[in-house]
């Protein structure tokens, strides 16, 4: 069992773990459902087409990425599985990169790649929450790697690996710069590293992501979309006086920043105390890595705190944290390897790694089952869309528009119905999907229940055309949900339908 335990911790066994957590979840999950959740399925509307960029509040890498899978595996369920699993083992990678930049070893850097699996965005939200904030946290870890060997040894090769760094994170999300102004500071901050900032060759890095965010900048002007007030409206959530929202928002802020590490950062803690604690005097110093993270870390909620009081932002949340809080484990395992070293604990670590990854598997199964617990949770993950749109097809709906209040019902339908071009009311999209040769021929109006009034409001209809369709849960030990759905066909030619 050690000798298995020791293969873990390297490069090589690192990789072989995140492949197999990969494939089991993606196993269960098939087996589960194939119902798409709220955030695959908005992607799902959004990449019906190739283009610059697809909505204001986030730049469009994720959105390129699944729509080159799905020209290979189609619009289903396979393709996000293939996405959202293959991101979340480069960002395990991305960790032992950063970690091993820090402490130079690649056991302790394999620990802390290994120890994601009991952190919660990695053992739970990810697995059916989050798309664009994976392809942050693989940025904000690859970026940190990449700064600490630029300034360890810079050159040209260490400022193209920064700029590509750069660019990952500038096309993942508009959090990143967040991360990046912390980093920056905390590189100002420490006189080690504050001349390296200087350096002529930067503007290389800086170059290349200049280059990568180029195209998707030209299409918000081609689009005239303002980015600042798309992002400030989904930030301020109320109509409270600012004095009071910026004092809600920094209350969040406080609050979240300590949930969002829980319940890794106690796990850790339970492992290693003694990194936990006041150092003795005869104790290593402290590498590079360990203080640029602790510092990047405090400058970026710094950074968060001064936005909030300013925008009086209250849309404010555990998961929001990543560009604060995603390379804890860069400072939190440096100072293990420095404090608490030992064979007996890299072992530790990496079984109790394995026992949570197992422990996690058999959860998200239980979860999914007909039980006592389960019944009682609003698992929409569950609702039938397969059912549905079976049914639409018996009705003919089988290529043309559809349009619906909800783009998880658009979503979904296009996963199970690749054929249709799908719009929904609530869509982030700037620009509704090309109208294509055909489309003419059908356009139906799709809601579910309790969404009467929003559909009234996307089109006109006659009350007597309307079909209700319900489906009811098949027996089984899957807890699948009931649910109705009302459909309408409309004119293909009617601005709603275009």
């Amino acid at each position: 069992m050690a000798g298995r335990l020791a293969a873990l911790l390297s490069f090589r066994g690192v990789l072989a773990f995140w492949i197999v957590y990969g494939v089991a979840h993606a196993a269960l999950r098939l087996g589960m459902t194939r119902t798409l959740t709220i955030d695959d399925a908005r992607a799902n509307e959004l990449t019906q087409t190739l283009a610059f960029g697809y909505q204001l509040r986030q730049p469009p890498l994720y959105e390129w990425v699944l729509w080159c899978v799905q020209q290979v595996l189609g619009a289903g369920i396979e393709s996000h599985l293939a996405v959202r699993y293959s991101l979340i083992g480069l960002l395990g990678l991305a960790t032992f990169g950063a970690v091993k930049a820090a402490v130079k070893d690649d056991r302790w850097a394999a620990v802390a790649s290994l120890s994601l699996a009991f952190a919660y965005p990695v053992a739970w939200t990810f697995h059916e929450w989050a798309t664009q904030t994976i392809v942050l946290s693989i940025a904000c870890m690859l970026t940190m790697q990449a700064v600490i060997r630029w300034f360890e040894a810079p050159g040209l090769r260490a400022a193209v690996f920064l700029g590509a760094a750069l660019a990952l994170g500038a096309l993942s999300k508009f959090s990143y710069p967040l991360f990046l102004g912390g980093l920056v500071l905390a590189a100002l901050s420490m006189a080690e590293t504050r001349a390296r900032l200087a350096d002529a060759r930067l503007l290389l890095a800086i170059a290349i992501a200049g280059l990568a965010l180029a195209s998707y900048a030209l299409w918000v002007l081609q689009v005239r979309g303002d980015v600042v007030a798309d992002l400030s409206s989904h930030l301020v959530a109320n109509e409270w006086s600012h004095v009071r929202r910026a004092g809600y928002g920094l209350w969040r802020l406080a609050v979240s920043i300590p949930t969002f590490l829980l319940p890794w950062i106690l796990i850790v803690a339970l492992l290693a105390p003694a990194a936990f604690v006041r150092p003795p005097a005869d104790a290593p110093a402290s590498s590079l890595g360990e203080r640029l993270s602790l510092r990047t870390m405090l400058f970026a909620a710094a950074l968060a705190a001064i936005g909030i009081v300013a925008l009086g932002a209250t849309n404010i949340a555990a998961r929001y944290m990543h560009p604060i809080l995603i390379v804890a484990p860069v400072f939190v395992f440096a100072r293990v390897a420095r404090l608490a070293p030992g064979e007996a604990r890299l072992r530790q670590f990496a079984a109790f790694a394995l026992i949570v990854a197992m422990f996690v598997l058999a959860f998200r199964f239980a979860a999914a089952t007909d039980n006592p617990v389960t019944r009682a949770l609003d698992r929409r993950l569950l609702l039938p869309y397969a059912e549905l749109a079976e049914a639409l097809k018996a009705q003919g709906v089988v290529g043309g528009t559809v349009i619906s209040p909800s783009v998880r019902e658009a979503g979904n339908l296009r996963a199970f119905i690749p054929e249709l071009r799908v719009a929904a009311h609530d869509s982030l999209r700037v620009q509704r999907p090309p109208w294509r040769a055909g489309d003419d021929r059908s356009c139906a109006l799709v809601w579910a229940e309790g969404q009467e009034s929003a559909a009234r409001r996307m089109a006109p209809f006659d009350e007597a055309a309307v079909r209700r369709i319900d489906v009811l849960p098949k027996p089984g030990i899957l807890a699948a949900r009931p649910a109705a759905w009302f459909m309408v066909r409309l004119d293909p030619t009617s601005p709603a339908c275009r």
